[in-house]
């Protein structure tokens, strides 16, 4: 079935989601796949979109900051 490549490759569950979204600064869950960002939400809703053989990640409420890139450059070596 097409659909099922639509699935998400990964969901995180039991997260603290910082959405940055004024409507919703906060959700448990996110589907990722190929690398991106294709839902927030609830766990329920999120885990209702995953297909077999997704990769599901329990975060026992540890914070995920969608977006956040440390670039991590050392000021001597890129000054």
């Amino acid at each position: 079935m097409p659909y099922r490549s639509l699935a998400p490759a990964q969901i995180l569950t039991s997260a603290a989601v910082h959405t940055m979204d004024a409507n919703n600064l906060t959700a448990t869950a996110i589907a990722i796949k190929n690398g991106a960002i294709v839902g927030v939400g609830s766990d329920d809703e999120m885990l209702v979109l995953s297909g077999l053989g997704a990769v599901h990640e329990h975060l026992e409420g540890r914070a995920v900051i969608p977006g956040l890139i440390d670039a991590h450059n050392h000021l001597l070596a890129t000054g």
